[in-house]
């Protein structure tokens, strides 16, 4: 009973939090709908900012939190199926979260349905915004398929296929976005949909094991042998995702480091935002490298404390990465704009888009710990 109790007031005080976030962060979409997008700390050249980013970040988590989905449901693997549910939920919940960021970066809700409803096929953001509508409306009905029972009925299945392959497309896409952009040589390549791709399953299989390390922590539930099994197996998929990430980043750092092209040189002054150790970036020292030398270890590999560590790291780690890729590709103006502004652009995030940022965790988080509640997320198939 008093444990109960304790169970029930800890949960309410999480919701208080959560509760006064979202407030605060209403507040802040109230003041950019009727006072506009001149509160972010963005120009003329450096349109992207904060919001954009935590979408990125948010929509490539979901999309790598579906692919794993996929793995009972589009292929079977019936060991998985306890983490299925739990998992398209948890896609659901970072996918609306990163709606709420680009909703309010457009300054307008509304003017994500305008893009939809107004198609431009040969644009990559159109095509970005369309397949990710469409896997979070795909993700809903498989949940709720799911909810009431229905696993493995034509519908289910077909549903189940369509979100493996929207998640899947994607990531690609939202590279695509930056691939494409000519003007941007830093941005420019077929490579960066590649890097998408594997950021999406890595920051996707990182939210995976730290939710359900730290639900089970919680609530008090001993991790049965099976589960820790399974468990075993995600850290393998985080672990060969993780190394996928450093190889691709390393990759990239020696492009930059070897060429003299004037984009990259001014992209240099911008490209270690968040500081450097040993003439590394600090977020990859500390949320790529760190957590594998961890993680490798054998003696700590599938110790909780170390997975949740790592993956908190990790978490943290790509947040922060994406966000200076986004904003060192903007840093240099180019065009008629490049006589108006200094040689690169300097940037830190406004109140208002701290509180914006606030307000999309809050209500993932929200969503996320009243679906644990009253949604049974660790329902199998009868």
């Amino acid at each position: 009973m008093n444990q109960t109790k304790s169970s029930n007031g800890l949960f309410f005080t999480w919701l208080g939090l959560l509760g006064i976030s979202i407030l605060i962060g209403l507040f802040a979409a109230f003041k950019l709908l009727t006072e506009g997008h001149h509160l972010f700390n963005a120009n003329d050249v450096l349109i992207w900012s904060l919001p954009l980013g935590v979408y990125i970040y948010l929509a490539l988590t979901s999309s790598g939190l579906t692919l794993l989905a996929s793995v009972p449901l589009v292929f079977g693997i019936k060991r998985y199926e306890p983490f299925a549910k739990r998992l398209v939920f948890l896609a659901i919940g970072a996918l609306l979260g990163g709606f709420v960021s680009i909703g309010l970066e457009l300054g307008n809700v509304f003017h994500m349905v305008y893009i939809l409803l107004s198609p431009n096929l040969s644009s990559p953001i159109w095509w970005m915004g369309a397949i990710y509508s469409l896997e979070l409306v795909v993700l809903l009905i498989k949940f709720q398929r799911i909810h009431a029972g229905d696993w493995d009925s034509r519908l289910s299945k077909w549903l189940g296929k369509v979100g493996f392959l929207c998640a899947l497309i994607a990531p690609l896409m939202i590279g695509s976005v930056f691939g494409l952009t000519e003007s941007r040589v830093t941005y420019f390549g077929p490579v960066m949909s590649i890097y998408c791709l594997f950021m999406a399953i890595l920051s996707g299989s990182a939210l995976c094991l730290l939710y359900n390390l730290i639900q089970a922590q919680v609530t008090g539930n001993v991790i049965s042998g099976d589960k820790d099994a399974l468990f075993k197996e995600f850290t393998r998929i985080f672990t060969g995702a993780l190394g996928a990430v450093i190889i691709l980043t390393l990759i990239k750092f020696f492009i930059e480091g070897s060429t003299v092209i004037p984009e990259f040189l001014n992209y240099h002054k911008y490209a270690q935002a968040f500081g450097s150790i040993a003439g590394l970036n600090t977020e990859v020292i500390l949320g790529l490298f760190l957590p594998f030398i961890l993680i490798s270890i054998p003696g700590l590999r599938h110790n909780n404390s170390t997975r949740i560590l790592t993956c908190a790291l990790v978490l943290l780690g790509t947040l922060a990465m994406h966000m200076e890729i986004l904003l060192a590709g903007q840093s240099r103006p180019v065009g008629p704009k490049a006589e108006q502004f200094p040689d690169v652009i300097s940037y830190y995030p406004s109140s208002w888009e701290w509180m914006v940022f606030l307000l999309a965790v809050a209500v993932m988080l929200l969503l996320f710990s009243l679906g644990e509640r009253f949604l049974k997320l660790e329902s199998t198939p009868a």
